[in-house]
């Protein structure tokens, strides 16, 4: 997978950035959120309102959070 686009949150927030991400098989998934918790680094799908446009497995979510840390360096 390859990170597109990053743009860090606010300051202060608990979102750190929202990434755009592009898969191997041509899937590409816009205004991911990283959020940081208690324990660690989340990624979470874009939502409209309350409502999660994409949900995200979470050994996809583990894969995207890692794949930020190493372009990140």
């Amino acid at each position: 997978m390859e990170i597109q686009n990053y743009r860090p949150g606010l300051p202060g927030a608990r979102t750190r950035a929202f990434i755009d991400v592009k898969f191997p098989d041509g899937l590409f998934i816009r205004d991911l959120r990283l959020v940081e918790t208690r324990n660690g680094i989340r990624v979470y799908g874009p939502t409209i309102g309350d409502r999660t446009i994409v949900a995200i497995p979470p050994a996809v979510a583990d894969a995207i959070a890692e794949a930020v840390a190493h372009a990140a360096g």
